[in-house]
């Protein structure tokens, strides 16, 4: 959560073991949105 800009930033950890930022929605306006992306994980990041 970035307090400043009132932003929640999603990160994923990549097999490199590396974080990286979720492409699809690198930034959600609020943490429902935040938890909607990834319950809704286009891309198989969070949950496989």
């Amino acid at each position: 959560y970035v307090r400043t800009r009132d932003v929640w930033h999603l990160f994923w950890k990549r097999a490199d073991g590396k974080w990286h930022r979720y492409e699809p929605c690198p930034e959600a306006d609020s943490l429902g949105a935040a938890l909607r992306t990834i319950d809704e994980d286009a891309n198989g990041c969070f949950f496989g």
